[in-house]
């Protein structure tokens, strides 16, 4: 309906960029908005980010401040918030068209608006539209729901301006770019880049924590935990894994079983996006609870990313005026 015109989407005078899929969870979202906030951070411009904060216990708009907590916003968000230590402006909200009405007039100065996972969400008219894929099972090799994890098929990305190959290999072949270009191309016009995940140095959930361990429980509540277990498998000796549902709720008996494989030589690690809701658990901070920080990365072109990211915007904002 939104594609023949009869219903209308919304455009602003600030600029928004969407960053989404067409597949369920497990591309890198989560990191992709951090690299954004990180990149017009550098430049000294205004960015906040807005979820629709999948989870949460609360309804409407909500701008995060420091009482709220991934129950009141979603763990995503809540990462956001506790990352840049409300430093960056945080907000949910499902409408996603009032939701940035609402934003600008409390952070009227925003260069731009981050929209998470909003691909689909047509109402609002994105002045950069983001879609980003996975190496291991790219958009043109998947298929709808339920047979595949699309969902909406892969004719959607010819709504992209950007497109996004991630969780590549650190190093991949000119001849395997070329090829998923050639690939990408049957479907999108938009520019192609790849990026790769780089995991940072562990760090304590809890502060004055206790050294982390060779011996490890493994805990991870997301669409493809694969990776991460694969990372810490080849850094870490893993006596048990936990592996939970996307955005999963942990509940008290949860960390009970989980405490039964801690110990003096056993330590917990888990994800950044895992952390935000482990913290809340106080029975944790006796043992050795860690985290692992993870950015992207491009393999190449990221100069042309900029350049190809600012060129929409400025055009939005001539066009606006």
């Amino acid at each position: 309906m939104y594609k023949k015109g009869f219903r209308e989407s919304t455009r602003f005078d600030a600029n928004v960029i969407a960053v989404g899929n067409l597949a369920i969870g497990g591309t890198g979202k989560t990191p992709m908005i951090d690299y954004l906030i990180q990149y017009f951070s550098s430049k000294n411009l205004k960015v906040s980010t807005l979820s629709r904060g999948y989870g949460r216990e609360t309804r409407g708009f909500r701008l995060a401040d420091w009482g709220d907590s991934a129950a009141t916003i979603g763990d995503e968000p809540y990462g956001y918030f506790l990352k840049y230590k409300g430093k960056v402006p945080v907000a949910v909200g499902a409408e996603r068209d009032l939701a940035i009405s609402e934003l600008l007039l409390h952070q009227p100065d925003t260069t731009a608006v981050l929209l998470d996972d909003a691909f689909q969400h047509r109402r609002v008219t994105p002045t950069a539209n983001i879609m980003l894929t996975t190496y291991q099972n790219p958009f043109y090799q998947d298929f709808l729901l339920p047979v595949g994890r699309l969902r909406e098929s892969r004719k959607g990305a010819d709504r992209a301006d950007i497109i996004i190959v991630t969780k590549c290999p650190s190093f991949l072949a000119e001849s395997d770019q070329v090829r998923m270009k050639t690939q990408i191309a049957q479907y999108s016009n938009a520019k192609v880049f790849f990026m790769s995940i780089e995991y940072l140095e562990p760090k304590p959930i809890f502060e004055n924590q206790i050294p982390l361990h060779n011996r490890v429980v493994a805990i991870s509540g997301m669409a493809q935990p694969q990776p991460f277990e694969q990372y810490i498998s080849s850094k870490y000796q893993i006596t048990l894994t936990h592996h939970y549902r996307d955005h999963y709720k942990y509940k008290t008996e949860d960390i009970r079983d989980i405490t039964r494989e801690l110990s003096s030589n056993v330590s917990l690690i888990t994800t950044e996006k895992d952390m935000v809701k482990l913290r809340s658990f106080q029975e944790l901070k006796e043992y050795s609870c860690f985290y692992i920080p993870i950015r992207m990365k491009f393999l190449k072109d990221e100069t042309l990313f900029y350049s190809t990211l600012d060129s929409m915007l400025n055009y939005y904002a001539q066009e606006s005026n």
